[in-house]
């Protein structure tokens, strides 16, 4: 497959509104659920004949879930205030992030780095026991000057059904605008990423 750095398509997340709409309402269930069943539990316990130790042990540990309730309404009212992130694009540049049409924050083909120890690949997967693959590559940290590893996370505040395709396209992406970083065949395996050529 042949393709121009000039006609690189740009593509765009998908998001499920009705997924995202059933996960919310699950953990809200679960937010509301947990401190008013720990309440109900709290009042049936001090209105038997447990010994006094056991109902003072239930009490505090209703108000710590009530406040935790409290805490983390507080940290989601707060999140709602920042930038959320309602769409990826994946286009020639790199990959970005939008909320709604302004722009959050960008990561450019051209801020990836060679890996700094000499190892064997630039772009490589990362399979930890306790988590997903992740694609991961180097980057140059503006602040400190030091290359850094990083994932490649869809950080979107929605569910993106078309994951695996920003992913894929991110990677053709490289392969056309990086050719100097090595990349692990584990990348082109797990994605489905043919051979390109440019032109």
């Amino acid at each position: 497959m042949a393709l121009e750095k000039n006609q690189f398509p740009g593509i765009h997340s998908k998001i499920s509104k009705n997924w995202t709409s059933a996960i919310k309402i699950v953990f809200l269930g679960f937010a509301v659920m947990t401190p008013l069943l720990m309440i109900i539990m709290s009042i049936i316990i001090l209105s038997s004949k447990v010994i006094i130790e056991v109902k003072i042990l239930i009490l505090v540990l209703t108000l710590l879930v009530i406040w935790l309730f409290v805490w983390l309404l507080n940290r989601q009212i707060q999140k709602r205030r920042e930038k959320r992130i309602t769409r990826i694009v994946i286009d020639s540049q790199g990959v970005h992030d939008y909320s709604n049409q302004e722009l959050v924050r960008s990561l450019k083909y051209t801020e990836l780095m060679p890996n700094p120890e000499n190892g064997k690949y630039d772009v490589f997967i990362h399979s930890g026991q306790d988590t997903d693959m992740t694609l991961c590559f180097y980057v140059s940290d503006p602040a400190t000057h030091e290359i850094k590893l990083q994932g490649f996370a869809l950080n979107a505040d929605f569910v993106i059904t078309n994951g695996n395709a920003l992913k894929k396209h991110f990677v053709k992406g490289i392969i056309i605008f990086r050719p100097d970083l090595k990349i692990d065949p584990g990348v082109f395996d797990l994605y489905g990423v043919t051979e390109i050529t440019e032109v």
